[in-house]
């Protein structure tokens, strides 16, 4: 995983004044929270995630909460860089685990490298806020669990000597076969997603994992949801349902779609605190015709059960927006402030690829309902993207 250094021209002051450092875009701390938007970019081992902060509640000094997941640009300048400069690796594989066990029984051996998938928080809310970056990460081969590593600042170093309780390894959320020793069990879980639940205090992670008892037509790919009250324990309790059709037996948070955008898997989504207090899902849906990849949106009043948008998907390769015909990949959501009409504006970012999967690439739209999306006419971005989400 990188750090990356954007083109400053038109960033907001918080982050224009630290442009000639060599490796940080921004690094604006303050004693509350991290920088509204710290530009992470993984490229080798973790392909390229741009990280930029959170949202909903405020701190003391009014600006938003960095650990709910909304970057928060309403003192942005200009529009968002379509460069990158330069580019600092924070994050190598170095566990066993962090190598595929998939059809391969030289395990750990060989196995390649897709690590990646990143989130990072501030722990800043619990009993231990402790005020350090936790980075929860993944790959996407059997049989990854999810990851932790931790630093005093956003640019590390990072360090994955941590006690997990009952592990030897730094594996906070471990796969439902983490000790099988069979290289064709295709048993994992991957691309973490965390923020911070301030009316139950619990920190959430939504994950997706492997379902044994899927069919052609049934989630093989769910999201589930796992909590803690305490970064520093690094105790993760999953929720689970004894009445789930899935195994594991884990409650799927954001379900499969009767409708074929989404009716084969519902994986790879993010969670969003909005300003107006709204949980907002960006999810990414399967389906079994074959066809790639599409993006829609659900809400939801606790962070447990979404609703999803009847004019789901929004964003495709048909949604008549001239974008690329491949795999959709979602990104961050940006919160820009109010508009002249005094409705709450947004900043929608996601990937897209040429057809089927090729040179995927950031782009950036404009929505005040997510329904309605306007790609910016600047077109994608100069960088090349990856697999996994963009932000934290």
């Amino acid at each position: 995983m990188n750090v990356m250094r954007a083109k400053m021209e038109h960033l907001p002051r918080t982050l224009a004044q630290f442009a000639d450092r060599p490796t940080v875009a921004a690094v604006a701390m303050n004693t509350y929270q991290f920088s509204r938007r710290e530009w992470l970019k993984g490229v080798g081992l973790f392909g390229l995630a741009l990280i930029v902060a959170p949202a909903i509640a405020h701190d003391r000094s009014g600006r938003l909460d960095n650990n709910f997941q909304v970057v928060d640009l309403t003192d942005l300048d200009g529009d968002l860089p379509l460069d990158v400069l330069s580019t600092k690796q924070v994050l190598k594989q170095t566990e066993d685990w962090e190598h595929s066990t998939w059809k391969n029984p030289d395990w750990p051996a060989g196995g390649g490298d897709t690590v990646g998938y990143p989130s990072v928080v501030k722990n800043l809310h619990g009993p231990k806020p402790d005020g350090k970056y936790y980075l929860f990460y993944a790959h996407h081969d059997p049989r990854s669990g999810i990851g932790v590593a931790v630093a005093e600042s956003i640019t590390g170093p990072y360090s994955k000597d941590v006690n997990v309780p009952g592990r030897s390894d730094n594996q906070v959320v471990p796969s439902f076969h983490s000790d099988s020793a069979n290289p064709g069990d295709p048993a994992h879980n991957s691309s973490p997603w965390v923020l911070w639940n301030e009316q139950e205090e619990l920190w959430f992670m939504y994950f997706h994992f492997f379902n044994h008892a899927h069919t052609a037509t049934t989630n093989y790919q769910p999201t589930a949801l796992a909590t803690t009250p305490d970064l520093a324990s690094h105790k993760w309790t999953i929720w689970a349902d004894e009445s789930s059709k899935a195994v594991p037996k884990w409650v799927t948070v954001l379900p499969t779609s009767d409708k074929p955008w989404a009716n084969q898997a519902s994986s790879y989504n993010m969670v969003h605190r909005l300003p107006d207090g709204r949980w907002l899902a960006f999810v990414r849906g399967t389906s079994n015709d074959g066809r790639p990849t599409r993006l829609g949106f659900a809400t939801s009043k606790d962070g447990r059960r979404f609703t999803y948008f009847e004019q789901n998907p929004i964003i495709h390769a048909a949604d008549g927006g001239g974008g690329r015909k491949g795999v959709y990949r979602p990104g961050f959501i940006g919160y820009l402030g109010k508009n002249a009409a005094g409705e709450d504006k947004y900043l929608v970012a996601w990937k897209e690829s040429h057809h089927f999967d090729g040179d995927a690439r950031l782009i950036y739209g404009y929505t005040t309902d997510f329904k309605t999306v306007n790609r910016d006419p600047r077109g994608h971005v100069r960088w090349k993207g990856a697999d996994g989400s963009l932000c934290t």
